[in-house]
């Protein structure tokens, strides 16, 4: 089951430093689900490997996806 996140949603989803699985998909970020995992290219710690979930909010070094803008 995917997950669309909007441009407008502050997570790791939609986020430029973000490592994660994902694509554009109607001007959205979508991933496979809430939980798909990916690398924080700028170091932001999580609570497992491989890095912060999609869904992940709340981070002060977030930087807005240039595909969803």
């Amino acid at each position: 089951m995917s997950k669309t996140f909007t441009p407008h949603t502050k997570c790791c989803a939609t986020c430029a430093n973000w490592g994660g699985p994902r694509i554009v998909k109607l001007g959205n970020a979508e991933t496979d689900a809430p939980s798909t995992r990916g690398k924080c290219y700028l170091g932001v710690p999580a609570d497992a490997t491989p890095g912060p979930t999609a869904m992940h909010t709340g981070c002060p070094k977030y930087t807005k996806w240039s595909a969803l803008r």
